[in-house]
């Protein structure tokens, strides 16, 4: 089956799981289809259907061992596709079936389910795989081996001396991302007033069958994350994208000011919801320039000092100006700049890399004299790309819609946007 592509859920619909999986028909029939999500069985039998169904995948994890809610668990997945896609070197902007990708699964689990839900949607995808309990441990590689997914995955079994990204113990130099549920709780009070709705509007609507040691640290998710900020100030593009998942919107927007006191400008967060009444927050973060788009980075539902700066923007054109017409000014004018660009016409789009502020009038003037003298200063591929950008034309829109796809800039970004801006504005 072909899961590359699957979108996250927003909802699971029972009756038509029924169908697919006779374990769990036997206990929608039981319960006459009011399931009892506070029972660890339907719990398991539950997580266990969606597996098999959905992703052709087998799971079997100890009885007092964290059970996974899949929908969940794949909307993080899903969302971690987007992220790796929209900042791919190459700029595809989209899933590159041959492009190579190695993630980190931080504290696997029992079920070791982000591994597999990863290798099983990218074929070309390796993992890595942590966990300091030994009995979690053993059961992630029984999984593993269940579903014969062993051959992509590197198993490390490591202890609370070591560190949370362990590269040199993993015998690997550089991750494309990391992803993790942390535990949520700082101590096992913590915990229990949670699950038992204490403070909250509502109760959790499923049981916990998580141990201590899966559900419970120094700090909970808050503190987890810090420790994977810390280690990621040291090893910065060693990794790509850090990320993990947060309990708690007010631990997301801790780890996005936590960020931001350290100069970090590249963020992404995200919102796992499939509808029921828990939600969770994904907060990624990277030292390098590629910028991921805003239906990845941002959510609108949040304050916009804890979301990333916009990677989109869009403009208007004037009535008297056709979508051809627009085409060919934003070509005409780009290739006149010191800037590799390319159109593509079956795309209504180009793609476009500068080294610096070659639109400023000081650099023009420049450019200019140096193409009347036939000088130039440096060759193409010595050069520097400071700054990447899409241009897209939106036929049934009537729109121009700029991306960001690169740079550390964003005043240079901005830049960008004005001077495409205000060359419509002139041509009106």
């Amino acid at each position: 089956m072909d899961l590359s592509q699957k979108p996250p859920y927003s909802t699971v619909d029972f009756k038509a799981l029924t169908k697919k999986d006779l374990y769990f028909k036997e206990v929608w029939q039981q319960c006459s289809g009011k399931l009892d999500f506070q029972d660890t069985a339907t719990v398991k039998t539950l997580s266990k259907a969606i597996l098999r169904a959905d992703f052709g995948l087998q799971l079997e994890i100890p009885d007092d061992r964290l059970c996974p809610p899949i929908p969940n668990r794949w909307n993080y997945v899903t969302w971690m596709h987007g992220l790796i896609d929209s900042t791919s070197p190459d700029y595809t902007s989209r899933y590159d079936s041959e492009r190579k990708v190695t993630g980190l699964d931080i504290g696997t689990g029992a079920s070791a389910i982000y591994t597999m839900l990863c290798l099983k949607a990218r074929p070309n995808w390796t993992m890595c795989a942590t966990d300091i309990d030994k009995k979690s441990f053993e059961s992630a590689a029984r999984n593993l081996a269940l579903n014969n997914l062993m051959t992509r995955t590197k198993l490390l079994q490591t202890t609370e001396l070591n560190a949370v990204i362990p590269l040199q113990g993993l015998g690997v130099d550089h991750l494309d991302f990391t992803i993790c549920n942390p535990p949520f709780f700082t101590d096992a009070n913590d915990m229990a007033s949670s699950l038992k709705g204490e403070g909250k509007s509502w109760k959790p609507n499923a049981v916990c069958t998580g141990a201590d040691v899966e559900m419970v640290c120094e700090g909970g998710d808050l503190g987890f994350v810090t420790k994977i900020v810390n280690e990621s100030l040291v090893l910065k593009e060693k990794v790509q994208w850090y990320s993990s998942m947060l309990g708690k919107l007010s631990s997301a927007k801790a780890i996005v000011n936590l960020l931001k006191k350290h100069g970090i400008t590249n963020w992404a967060i995200g919102l796992v919801d499939t509808g029921a009444t828990t939600k969770r927050w994904v907060v990624a973060w990277s030292f390098g320039d590629l910028r991921p788009r805003n239906s990845i980075a941002r959510f609108e539902t949040i304050a916009n000092e804890y979301l990333p700066f916009p990677t989109s923007y869009r403009i208007a054109l004037p009535s008297s100006i056709t979508s051809a017409g627009a085409k060919s000014t934003i070509t005409t004018h780009l290739s006149s700049l010191d800037l590799n660009w390319a159109w593509d016409e079956s795309s209504s789009g180009g793609l476009g890399e500068a080294s610096q502020n070659v639109w400023s009038r000081p650099y023009r003037r420049a450019y200019e004299r140096r193409q009347k003298e036939g000088t130039t200063d440096m060759n193409d591929d010595e050069r520097t790309v400071e700054f990447a950008f899409r241009i897209k034309v939106i036929d049934l829109a009537q729109e121009v819609e700029i991306q960001w796809l690169r740079g550390r800039d964003h005043v240079l970004w901005e830049s960008f946007c004005g001077l495409i801006h205000r060359h419509f504005k002139k041509s009106a």
